[in-house]
């Protein structure tokens, strides 16, 4: 059972967003949008030489940062996620619930009387001592056994939520079970369990060796996104295909669907708190543009996709994405995303291979990164400031009622659990 956050997703949105380049557009062969699993190969019938106009994309000089040298820290941190990730929770009937246990509950909340938004669940799982509640919640919970119905009273923090904060809640619990985490012993039995291995130097070695493969790896995809981002913003967009940016609209808006879904969201509330229309219809414009100029650098090299070569990066796609078969994938995402995505590999390898590649040492090459970071972090800190003080002098009607981390303190109440 893994936890997951708002901020983790948050996070990992942004880095799905890394590579954006507006081109003006027209829009033509107007149709209607079809999900991914369904579409015809009709999305990909057109003649992209007149949407796309190539620029330079041979010889370009891209650069790329070193591998990053994998630590005696790295090596233990990645044991210590596969001893998470076979860790077993048994039900205890014997004793009160205690730090790192599971307990599932339901519960309701209430200030003065009234239920307020985000402090009523049901078969919710919390891990003790986790920090995903405030410290007060926590604390009424340890020591009571499976069965147990209780009440208790608790004072929100003062900032803790323009809602609730200051006040007094009272909560109403029934837990349904208390379960104890097992966590295998680190030794040969464990590491024979989940490896080829016999010992434990060996399998650390082993998983050095996997971490550093993965930043070869990692290094050399950002040469290649790289080398495509620059073959993009040196062609000469005029517009799309209607029915191809459908294609890929639609696919990605069920995405974002489903993972709304998976946090107990809608999908608007998901975009209020994530993103908005605005950035789906850039990440879709993305995704249109990157096959264009792909199937244009094909098209220009008089190059194809085979059958044999479809088969081929279809079946590697399809074991990364930890799928059996190429034919379990393509009833998931469809024969139609599976070839943008293998037109998309093939145009990069051409790109990649005619690069004049520059490494950059790793901390260099991020810098960038880590300061556009912090001052993402300010700004934010800036807008919630402002935001905290617009909120102060809003009505009643138009507050956020949902209830937030507040300065580490704890998660909020209304946040679901994913399990993996």
């Amino acid at each position: 059972m893994k936890k997951k956050s708002y901020i983790f997703l948050a996070a990992a949105l942004a880095a799905v967003m890394m590579f954006t380049g507006c081109n003006g557009s027209k829009q033509e062969d107007s149709g209607e949008a079809q999900g991914a699993g369904g579409a015809s190969e009709e999305v990909l019938d057109f003649k992209v030489s007149d949407y796309v106009k190539l620029g330079d994309y041979k010889g370009l000089t891209v650069t790329y940062p070193s591998v990053m040298e994998i630590t005696d820290e790295d090596v233990q941190e990645q044991i210590q996620y596969e001893l998470e990730e076979n860790t077993e929770y048994e039900e205890v009937k014997d004793r009160g619930a205690q730090e790192g246990d599971i307990v599932n509950m339901d519960f309701k909340g209430t200030v003065d009387g009234e239920e307020f938004e985000g402090g009523t669940a049901s078969g919710y799982e919390l891990e003790l001592g986790a920090g995903e509640f405030l410290e007060e919640f926590e604390s009424n919970l340890t020591g009571k056994k499976a069965g147990e119905k209780f009440t208790f009273k608790m004072t929100f923090p003062e900032d803790y939520d323009e809602t609730v904060g200051g006040k007094e809640a009272e909560f109403a619990v029934t837990v349904n079970s208390v379960s104890e985490a097992l966590v295998p012993e680190y030794d040969e039995d464990f590491v024979k369990s989940v490896s080829e291995y016999e010992t434990v130097k060996d399998y650390e070695a082993s998983v050095r060796e996997q971490l550093e493969q993965e930043e070869q790896d990692s290094s050399k995809m950002e040469a290649e996104e790289n080398a495509l981002r620059m073959a993009i913003e040196n062609a000469k967009l005029d517009g799309y295909p209607q029915k191809l940016y459908d294609f890929f609209y639609d696919d990605t808006v069920t995405g974002y669907k489903n993972y709304a879904e998976l946090m107990g969201m809608d999908y608007e509330e998901f975009l209020d708190s994530f993103m908005s229309e605005e950035d789906i219809a850039q990440m879709v414009e993305d995704q249109v543009n990157e096959y264009l100029v792909a199937q244009a650098i094909l098209e220009a090299e008089g190059k194809e996709v085979s059958d044999s070569e479809y088969k081929e990066l279809g079946e590697k796609m399809a074991k990364d994405n930890e799928y059996d078969s190429l034919e379990e994938y393509e009833g998931d995402y469809g024969a139609v995303y599976i070839r943008t995505q293998v037109v998309r590999e093939k145009a990069i390898g051409i790109l990649y291979d005619a690069a004049s590649l520059k490494e950059v040492p790793y901390e260099e090459y991020h810098a960038d990164d880590e300061e556009s970071w912090e001052d993402d972090e300010e700004e934010d800190s800036e807008a919630d400031s402002e935001e905290d003080a617009d909120d102060g002098a809003a009505d009643d009607d138009e507050n956020d009622l949902r209830l937030e981390v507040d300065n580490d303190e704890g998660l909020e109440l209304e946040f679901e659990d994913l399990e993996e």
